[in-house]
């Protein structure tokens, strides 16, 4: 008898390992076909990294719904902005069973979550123009943009602290306090010199980020600003 139980368990342990095997298997194969077709897609530089969680991924599979899906992006270059640190989660994916073996079909999304870095040489790049190179580092909860203007003949390091805030899909910088050559001055003696430097504004685009992200909020970090957003529901063609 008790040879075997120790069969039995022998057996129970050995099916175990096999399926765990299988299943980590397969989990793997997937994400590595989800990380070459969003490569694909989006042109990216490498490929994300996709993670499935959400229990065994075979019983996922074979019901055709998977939970908690995130996928991690390092470098999403756009048109306008390069986006940093993109990682967008979606609670719940529906997966018919011909996507599942490479068939065309529709795979539905419920409504996730997106975050995204946009560095602060990224954000300067977009707010230097008329020949002005703007530099931008944290101050604090604000930003510091500094830049040389020309006064009286000589150029002169123009510094203005902003408060950035999130306006729709844009990036605003707006200014609280300004320093002429380490001298606190109004902001009005600041913005005459950028505008007669032929600087365009605080302002910058978000057009990037994916129409289907309702943009919500903004946090000032070390590398740049942080945004967050709410993906919408919906519906995915695969082909």
């Amino acid at each position: 008898m008790a040879r075997r139980l120790v069969r039995l368990i022998v057996t129970v342990a050995a099916l175990a390992v096999v399926l765990l095997a299988a299943d980590l298997a397969a989990r793997g194969y997937a994400t590595s076909r989800v990380a070459d077709r969003l490569r694909t897609e989006y042109s990216l530089p490498a490929d994300p990294h996709v993670e499935l969680a959400g229990g065994s991924f075979l019983w996922q599979a074979v019901r055709g719904r998977f939970e908690d899906v995130t996928v991690l992006v390092d470098d999403l270059p756009g048109e306008d902005v390069d986006l940093r640190d993109v990682r967008v989660r979606v609670p719940e994916v529906d997966v018919p069973a011909g996507v599942l073996l490479g068939r065309p079909g529709t795979v539905d999304l419920a409504a996730g979550t997106l975050r995204a870095s946009v560095g602060y040489e990224e954000l300067a790049r977009r707010v230097s123009a008329g020949g002005l190179d703007v530099a931008l580092a944290r101050a604090g909860e604000d930003v510091r943009a500094s830049t040389t203007v020309r006064l009286l003949g000589l150029g002169v390091e123009l510094a203005v602290t902003v408060a950035p805030a999130l306006d729709g899909r844009r990036v605003r910088l707006e200014p609280v306090s300004a320093e002429v050559a380490g001298a606190r001055v109004p902001l009005s003696r600041a913005e005459d010199l950028l505008e007669a430097a032929g600087f365009g504004g605080w302002s910058v685009a978000l057009d990037d980020v994916p129409a289907q992200v309702r943009l919500e909020g903004l946090e000032v970090t070390d590398a740049g600003v942080l945004v967050t957003g709410v993906l919408a529901a919906g519906a995915v063609d695969v082909r």
